[in-house]
């Protein structure tokens, strides 16, 4: 079986930010800013992901002016941020995306 075999029915790929799409590292500068390091191949895949036709979302507990501005960047149109409790926001991603009973979802919550 090749590797594309195992991702096909994949449609939607759900992703935590901190420690995923970024070292972990949160910085605040002196006026109290967040930023995060986001890691440029991350984003490339998430970009050739997109353009294979597949949708990539993010669910995050902490809320980050910086993790709008990264998914504007990549054109993630799917971003839930400050909800410690991520499984009640998947579930709920999955009804409204109105997915097909045989479409996978992968959710990617730990590195």
């Amino acid at each position: 079986m090749e590797i594309e075999d195992h991702f096909k029915n994949i449609s939607l790929v759900l992703s935590d930010v901190d420690g995923i799409l970024t070292d972990g590292g949160i910085l605040f500068d002196n006026e109290g800013i967040e930023t995060k390091q986001f890691h440029i191949q991350d984003g490339l895949g998430i970009q050739l992901w997109q353009r294979a036709g597949h949708r990539f979302g993010l669910v995050t507990s902490r809320s980050s002016h910086i993790v709008q501005l990264r998914a504007n960047e990549l054109g993630i149109d799917i971003v839930r941020q400050g909800f410690q409790e991520k499984f009640p926001v998947v579930q709920d991603i999955i009804a409204k995306e109105n997915l097909a009973p045989e479409e996978e979802i992968l959710a990617v919550a730990y590195k």
